[in-house]
This record gives structure tokens, C-alpha cells and sequence, in this order.
């Protein structure tokens, strides 16, 4: 297959959507803490050893000798990275791993190194409910010489595990295989069929991967019931102390187009403009689904002020001067906004601008980029047609049975911490092709994290806080578990 380098389009929307997941998801210290009992398993979850509570968490425990860190380091090792991933090798991984449980799995290939993976477990229902990762990472833009340890070595020093793609998303790959050996080695046929799938070509549009899956095999897509992914968020405000633990359920739309002149002076001049002033009024009426979101994101707020400003969405919608004290991210729920990226020269010596349209439900691209790119404003530069990459979708139940299943799992390890939906506003994830199909999808993640790490996602010396991967392993278990038994 030939190579299919990342667009700078591409990368940049990839990286100002995962920055601005990533830097939501906590607002803590290291929460290592929260680890009182760490699992050791000869199989996973078999057995727990306690710390002392005088002890450091970390201190004299060797993590490389619990079998999910390993499993962890081996899948960190297979670049899978862009814009050339060896997603062929990552799925032989997984193939390994589920033949090893006595799982069999399809390997397709599309050409020499791309790859999807699925493998059944049959249930009673052949309904199933559907764990799916997607086997290709982030490009490495840093020189390997920025990176304490190697990009790809999967080294485990002191309480972290350094690597490309421990978040996005290949910690959670090895939940889910957690999960189904657990299913496997419950010696029970679960109700429930599982489908465990892993796809390409996600960090550039999914085109090899969930939508090619969705398009070209109507035999899977019958059998999906409810897909379970990444995008679920946690802020916590210290140790242990989580202050907001979302499953994703909806998320906004985006749009592209490109801004294209021979005066670099003019773009530079135009993205200035866009930045302070692309952004719409606030939308009335408040979508539902955001609605749904701030009523039970608003009263975790700790700050008075966000608190009564969110108590009621549908009012402050109608106060824009209300709505622009909110944080940017809060503001970005009540309006369409257009995000310039990065400036790039073009091979013949021209320049182009790409832009990023954040849509609100119900919103349509053509009339966005109308209101907010008149003529006037992009007056002697050239303007590409917008498109988007799929169409409206609703949002998924949070009435849903795998939805209450995940805040039942997260809040038998956590029962203090409030747990709701989230509106993911800069992110996206493929749930928005599963839930254009028509099959309800919920973004979980399992892992209490802090913020010190987040900061690092797709940046030089990316790593993953050890304590909290082995805590969230049992938790996603349980979630399996409960969904499918």
C-alpha cells in the first residue's frame, strides 16, 4: 500500500482536538494516592497485594512483572505510529493475545500495512457489545534526541510507563483484552455476544478503519448492539479526590476548509482576525444533548459564578454577555466558531491556512462558513469547498443500559465521585461514525490520571501513571462484566 503521509490539516486538527481533550481530563496532582491496593494478577485481577499507607505507592514495586504492564510494553513497541504505521504487526499482537484465550480473530489487510482485527465472543444474544480501539498513533513530530527514553520502548520508570500512544489509545486496548479474558476465563457463556475490534487509520479520518468497516461489512455492523471506546474524561482535584468523571456521549461536528494566497502577510493577518472574531452568537434553543451535559457538569463546578451561570443553559443562552465569562471551552457550547490551524507553504511557493468549523447540533456547515467567512473578509484569498467527513448524528442515550453500566463499574471504585455524560466540544472520536450508523456509542475511560501527564499526550516523553492503568484495569472488567453477563 503506498504511504499515506498525515496532511498538515490532518495532524493539526488531530492535535488542537487531542490538546484540548487531553488538557480536560484533569485538573489534579499526580492522584497517586488513590491507589490502595494494587492488582498483581497471575491472570488478570486474580489476586491484589496492599501497600501500607506509610509506604510511597510506588516505592519497591516492580511494575514490569504484572502482566498487563507487559502486555502494555509489548503493544508500546509496535510503532504504529504515522504517517507510515505497522498496523499489520499490531494486529497480529492482538491476534496473539486473543488466540492465547482461545478467541479466534480476522486480520484484513488492506495492503502492506494497514489492518483491522476483529475477533467473537459468542454469546446467547449474537447482539453484541463492541470494545473498539484503533491500532494507529499519533505521528512523532519530535526528534527521537527530545525523548528521554525511546519513543517506542515502552520503559517503566519509577510509577510511569514512557511511550507513543499511551493514552490514545493503546492503554485502553489492553483493558479490553483484560475484559474479555475475564469473559473467557469465567468458565460461563455470557448473554451477550463481545466483539472485540481494532481499526486503522483513525488519526487521519478513519477512511481504512471504523468507516471502512461500517461501508464494506454489513455482517459486523448487524451484530453491533453498543460500542464501547475512547473519550471519557476525568478531572479530579487531588489525590484520590475526583471532582468530575464523564462518559462521553455526544460531541460536536467539525468542518474543513482551506484559505489559500501567494501573501503569506494576508493569511497571517486573516487568522489573527478569525481567532478574535469567527465566532457565532450563542445558539438558541440549547441543544439537547448540551442541555443534558452542563445540568449535571454545572453543579460540580467548585467556582460560584460558573455554578449559577450553568444552573440554567436554556437562559444563559439567551445572554451573550453571560455566556462570554464562561471558560473557552464552556463558551465554545453555546457557538459555532471557526478555528484557524497552522499556516503551511505549499510546494509552488503559495501559502494555505486550513480551518477547523466547529459545529453545534442541528448547525449546517454552508450557512456557518457563510456567516462567519463573508466575502468581504476573505476578499483576494482563495477559499476551498467545506465538507465534513459524515453527517448529523444523534446523541446516545445516557438512559442506555452500557451507560449505566459504566457509571455503576466507576462508582464502585470511586462512590464519592460525581459521574455523568459528556459533550466532548473540541474532540472527536469515531463514536460519530458508529452513531451516524445508528449504533449507540459511549466514550469510557477507566483511568484515574493527573494532569502533569496529560500535558504530555502526543508530545515528547509521553507516559501513563502506572498506579492508575492497574486500578482502572479491574474497574473496566467489572463494566464488561456487568454489560454482558
Amino acid at each position: 500500500m503506498r504511504r499515506e503521509p498525515q496532511t498538515p490539516l490532518e495532524h493539526t486538527v488531530r492535535d488542537a482536538a487531542r490538546i484540548a481533550l487531553w488538557t480536560s481530563l484533569a485538573l489534579s496532582l499526580l492522584a497517586l494516592a488513590a491507589l490502595s491496593r494494587l492488582a498483581k494478577p497471575r491472570g488478570f485481577g486474580a489476586e491484589t497485594r496492599a501497600i501500607s499507607a506509610d509506604q510511597e505507592l510506588w516505592e519497591g514495586i516492580d511494575f514490569e512483572t504484572f502482566p498487563e504492564v507487559r502486555l502494555l510494553q509489548a503493544y508500546v513497541r509496535i510503532d504504529t505510529s504515522h504517517p507510515d504505521p505497522d498496523e499489520v504487526a499490531g494486529a497480529e499482537f492482538l491476534a496473539a493475545q486473543l488466540a492465547a484465550l482461545g478467541v479466534p480473530s480476522t486480520i484484513e489487510r488492506l495492503g502492506e500495512r494497514r489492518a483491522n482485527l476483529w475477533a467473537f465472543v459468542e454469546g446467547e444474544d449474537p447482539r453484541a457489545a463492541v470494545l473498539h480501539h484503533h491500532i494507529d498513533v499519533e505521528e512523532t513530530l519530535e526528534s527521537v534526541e527530545s525523548w528521554s527514553y525511546p519513543p517506542f520502548g515502552g520503559v517503566v520508570d519509577g510509577p510511569w510507563i514512557y511511550g507513543r500512544g499511551m493514552y490514545d489509545m493503546k492503554s485502553l486496548a489492553i483493558a479490553q483484552l483484560a475484559a474479555i479474558e475475564a469473559v473467557v476465563k469465567s468458565g460461563r457463556r455470557p448473554r451477550r455476544s463481545l466483539l472485540f475490534l481494532a481499526t486503522s487509520g483513525e488519526e487521519i479520518g478513519s477512511d481504512t478503519g471504523t468507516r471502512w468497516i461500517l461501508r464494506h461489512h454489513p455482517e459486523l455492523v448487524a451484530r453491533m448492539d453498543v460500542v464501547l471506546t475512547e473519550g471519557g474524561v476525568v478531572e479530579t482535584l487531588g489525590p484520590n479526590e475526583v471532582k468530575y468523571w464523564g462518559i462521553e456521549f455526544a460531541q460536536k461536528r467539525f468542518g474543513h476548509l482551506d484559505l489559500c494566497s501567494s501573501d503569506r502577510g494576508r493569511l497571517e493577518a486573516l487568522d489573527a482576525e478569525l481567532r478574535r472574531e469567527a465566532q457565532s452568537e450563542p445558539r438558541t434553543p440549547i441543544a439537547p444533548e448540551i442541555q443534558t451535559f452542563l445540568e449535571a457538569y454545572g453543579p460540580t463546578r467548585s467556582e460560584r459564578h460558573f455554578h449559577r451561570l450553568l444552573a440554567d443553559p436554556a437562559a444563559l443562552a439567551r445572554r451573550p454577555g453571560e455566556v462570554r465569562k464562561l471558560p473557552p471551552f464552556l463558551r465554545s457550547l453555546f457557538r459555532d466558531e471557526v478555528m484557524p490551524l497552522r499556516l503551511t507553504e505549499e510546494p509552488d511557493g503559495s501559502f494555505r491556512l486550513p480551518l477547523a468549523v466547529h459545529l453545534l447540533p442541528g448547525s449546517e456547515l454552508e450557512e456557518v462558513v457563510a456567516e462567519l467567512l463573508p466575502p468581504w473578509r476573505t476578499f483576494g484569498v482563495g477559499v476551498s469547498p467545506p465538507f465534513t467527513r459524515t453527517g448529523e448524528a444523534a446523541a446516545s442515550p445516557v438512559d442506555h443500559p452500557a451507560f449505566l453500566a459504566a457509571q455503576r463499574a466507576l462508582r464502585g471504585a470511586f462512590p464519592e465521585a460525581p459521574i455523568g455524560p459528556y459533550y466532548l466540544p473540541w474532540g472527536s472520536t469515531d463514536s460519530r461514525y458508529f452513531r451516524a450508523a445508528g449504533v449507540p456509542s459511549f466514550g469510557v475511560s477507566p483511568f484515574l490520571i493527573g494532569v502533569t501527564d496529560t500535558f504530555r499526550v502526543g508530545k515528547a516523553d509521553e507516559r501513563l501513571q502506572l498506579p492508575g492503568f492497574v486500578r482502572g484495569i479491574p474497574i473496566y472488567q467489572r463494566l464488561v462484566a456487568d454489560l454482558v453477563e
